[in-house]
């Protein structure tokens, strides 16, 4: 069948009516969560010849709320347009009939649709809500109670764009004009020749704003459990840092990490290290917090080692040898691999701290000691008066033996005395048959130099 202009047309102005209605329906859900967390917070602007009236009750103000929707019919086309375009694929203009399957394709998503067209409705709001000139405080009620219904789902949007909007109401600046900081010039739209250049000021926050966006946090965090898109609106904060302080970002994650389940402590575990960057004091605490949770949130505390030792140096090894000391075998095998970041910063320390771990009972810590730490620590003592290559030999682990293998054929030439002392004492104790594998690779490496080896480890022959 073949389709006419006027069918398609009638079919994308069935489609946008579908989706309206959809969005309305999703719009009462996030306004009716909104408003459970009643009063809502003041506006961080307004105008001084108009009191502040804030809303009666939260039927009411859900009425207005959608009241300004179907106000706004027509906006609602143009923003599915824009919508259209960030979630239908390239590959479907490849299609027959590409807009028959792009209309497909956004009514499939209708939740999704329906999620951004109202985060576009709340940067609208929020646009009119923190205008300098001319704050609405009208739209200020309906902007924060709808924001605070739609962070209460964690989606790629809610993380991203309830982020950003946040940010602006902790700044009282309109959202998407205060990024960047550029110097007005004849290079802007808005610039007047004749106009005195100024630089903008850095972003700082605004306190009744802060108020407000604490308020929303402060939500958040109540949530019983709490938010897990909070945690992402937090690590953006702390890299961005304006907000740090004004919104004690360091005290909620704390208060999270104690409280919260398994899965949002580690999380918040991976943020320590920009921690440290932020809040020393901040940052300690949430780190003993952590050290405190379950063998599953130190794991992620453990894996973020790398990173905090980068940051801290060797302010940081403290943490490291409580975690190589954890009673779990899962937390010392993940803190092993961040055992080689140490030689630089304490080189007898870390071959203490090799000893330590290959005394350790479990294999899998050996084998991620030998894939991580054992050739810087070849490199640094060579000799190996720890003995700590011999006994992982004689302990047997193949995975573990085949990289001691690599590493001890690689000292053939340059560490001959080393290796020979390691040799022979592989072989007094656990017997000479225990070095077949190494003799065998050798030979097809080098034949010449397996019997030369052997004969002296065998039969006292002279050093090669």
């Amino acid at each position: 069948m073949v389709w006419s202009p006027m069918s398609d047309w009638r079919e994308q102005t069935a489609l946008s009516q579908r989706l309206f209605e959809h969005t309305k329906e999703a719009l009462d859900v996030a306004m009716k969560r909104g408003c459970e967390d009643w009063p809502l917070p003041e506006p961080p602007l307004s105008d001084p010849d108009f009191p502040v009236r804030p809303p009666k009750d939260p039927a009411k103000l859900i009425e207005i709320a959608h009241a300004l929707l179907d106000a706004n019919r027509a906006a609602f086309d143009r923003d599915l347009e824009s919508i259209g375009e960030s979630l239908v694929p390239h590959r479907l203009s490849l299609t027959a009939d590409p807009a028959r399957e792009a209309r497909k394709w956004l009514e499939r998503r209708g939740d999704e649709v329906a999620e951004r067209a109202l985060f576009i409705r709340v940067e609208t709001l929020l646009a009119q809500a923190l205008d300098a000139d001319a704050p609405d405080v009208d739209r200020w009620w309906v902007a924060i109670a709808l924001l605070n219904g739609l962070s209460s789902k964690d989606s790629p949007i809610s993380r991203q764009q309830g982020y950003h909007l946040m940010e602006s109401i902790a700044l009282a600046r309109k959202p998407g004009y205060w990024h960047g900081g550029a110097t007005p010039g004849p290079h802007l739209v808005d610039w007047q020749e004749g106009s005195e250049v100024t630089t903008a000021d850095p972003m700082q926050a605004d306190a009744r704003g802060s108020f407000a966006a604490g308020w929303l946090l402060d939500r958040m965090e109540e949530a019983d459990p709490p938010r897990p898109v909070l945690v992402e609106w937090l690590d953006i904060a702390m890299a961005r840092r304006t907000l740090v302080v004004p919104l004690s970002i360091l005290s909620r994650l704390n208060r999270m990490a104690g409280d919260g389940n398994i899965i949002l402590s580690s999380r918040i575990a991976a943020l320590t290290p920009k921690g440290w960057d932020l809040d020393l004091e901040g940052s300690q605490k949430l780190e003993l917090t952590l050290l405190s949770r379950e063998p599953q949130v130190r794991c992620a505390l453990a894996d973020a080692l790398d990173e905090i030792i980068h940051r801290r140096g060797a302010a940081a090894l403290p943490l490291l040898d409580t975690l190589l000391s954890d009673e779990s075998t899962d937390v010392v095998r993940v803190a092993t691999g961040s055992l080689r970041l140490t030689v630089s910063l304490d080189s007898d320390g870390f071959a203490n701290r090799c000893a330590r771990i290959v005394h350790q009972p479990d294999s899998s810590i050996h084998r991620r000691f030998t894939q991580t730490a054992l050739r810087d620590y070849l490199v640094q003592h060579p000799e190996d008066r720890k003995g700590l290559t011999v006994q992982l030999w004689i302990n047997g682990d193949e995975v573990v033996r085949t990289r001691l293998r690599e590493l001890l054929l690689h000292m053939v030439d340059d560490h001959s005395e080393a290796l020979s002392s390691i040799l022979n004492r592989i072989v007094s104790m656990d017997g000479e048959n225990s070095l077949d594998d190494l003799w065998r690779v050798l030979d097809v490496r080098s034949p010449e130099k397996a019997t030369t080896w052997r004969n002296h480890i065998e039969h006292g022959a002279e050093l090669p």
